[in-house]
């Protein structure tokens, strides 16, 4: 299969975003989340990308659905 995301990021979620064992999901959930935290540093001075910068929160937003409704992470909120 050929990769069709433009950033590594994307990759990274969606890997998360369809791994099946709980003990990968974590390991899957924290590369995803280590990826868009340094590409949002990488995108902290920039003033374009807004549309980038809104699929960074939405990612951010699914990887915390998935920390707390799947992984059951504690004290976990929306």
């Amino acid at each position: 299969m050929v990769d069709d995301y433009k950033f590594e990021w994307q990759r990274m979620l969606h890997e998360a975003l369809v791994e099946q064992d709980p003990e990968r999901l974590k390991e899957r959930v924290a590369e995803a989340e280590a990826a868009v935290f340094l590409r949002l540093q990488d995108l902290a001075q920039a003033q374009d990308s807004p549309a980038e910068r809104n699929a960074l929160q939405e990612a951010s937003k699914a990887l915390l659905a998935l920390k707390r409704d799947t992984l059951k992470f504690p004290h976990w909120k929306a």
